[in-house]
């Protein structure tokens, strides 16, 4: 107990150390987190439940990946696009079939006994999907159309959606707890009361601004540094270079989701094209004369 005492009280400022600008989010995901850990949570549900609401590339995956990877270690989520299952006709691959088919839900259950769930749009889904969502939120043990019932008590529940993004993104000086209160309102348009009310935590992310662009810029850039200097890559960023990444690694519609795959693409061709040529690969990243990569200068 004493060990785990330890590592819930590490929890609250690991998550804020990766997550930039979603203050307000770690505290309410922490206090779930731990109550779900320590066994506080009402026996005969899942360990806890979240709806994340929000912009595409806010951090609501990206928290879900990182408090998973601390609690459980990695691969421990279990992830579905939920547009997948907008048809009726796809719905039995999600939730089995009378033949004897799991569905991709009834296979992750089956195999693994604790771990997040991460279904991510969840306004995609189909109507009959929202039902089963009713007992899954509701119990620890649910009943696929195969016929099989399967246990969620080790699990952690984790939904995402758009719904309200508008709202945030839309230029505006009103407060956020005003545009927190607009996106609650959608929501509650958009989905049944019995569905809304049985997460345990419902909360709507900030659109980033440009200062946490660039914390976020900052973090997957020094992660890399980390990651390349422990393969003997000694490196620096110019401030130039670092201004190129934190461009590319920002998208209009996808938010900061680029960014590490940005930093890690020209960083790594950066390295790549140093040792191809036979010049050192340690040194300060600098934008090219073309402006459109990233050099090695001595």
């Amino acid at each position: 107990m004493n060990h785990l005492i330890e590592k819930l009280t590490d929890l609250e400022p690991h998550l804020a150390s990766k997550i930039k600008g979603q203050g307000h989010v770690i505290p309410r995901v922490c206090s779930v987190l731990e109550r779900g850990q320590l066994g506080l949570q009402p026996t005969g549900k899942p360990l806890g439940s979240f709806l994340f609401l929000g912009p595409t590339g806010v951090g609501k995956t990206e928290l879900t990946l990182e408090f998973s990877r601390y609690l459980f270690g990695e691969n421990s989520v279990f992830r579905f696009d939920m547009s997948e299952f907008l048809h009726l006709d796809a719905v039995k691959l999600f939730m089995g079939d009378e033949t004897g088919s799991p569905g991709r839900l009834g296979k992750a259950l089956a195999e693994h006994r604790q771990g997040i769930l991460l279904f991510d749009e969840i306004e995609k889904a189909h109507r009959l999907i929202w039902d089963l969502f009713l007992q899954m939120l509701d119990a620890a043990r649910i009943t696929l159309a195969d016929h099989r019932t399967y246990d969620l008590s080790g699990f952690y529940i984790v939904c995402t959606s758009n719904i309200g993004s508008q709202q945030l993104l839309r230029p505006t000086r009103l407060p956020f707890a005003t545009l927190e209160r607009a996106v609650s309102a959608e929501l509650h348009r958009f989905f049944r009361p019995e569905l809304v009310g049985r997460f345990d935590e419902k909360i709507v992310f900030k659109p980033l601004s440009p200062d946490t662009q660039r914390e976020i810029g900052q973090l997957a850039v020094s992660e890399e540094l980390t990651r390349f200097r422990e393969q003997g890559f000694d490196l620096s960023v110019s401030e130039p270079a670092f201004e190129f990444l934190v461009r590319r690694g920002i998208h209009k519609g996808l938010g900061a989701r680029p960014m590490k795959k940005t930093v890690q693409k020209f960083m790594g061709d950066a390295i790549r094209q140093a040792l191809k040529s036979g010049a050192s690969p340690s040194g300060a990243l600098a934008v090219s004369p073309f402006a459109n990569y990233l050099i090695i200068e001595p």
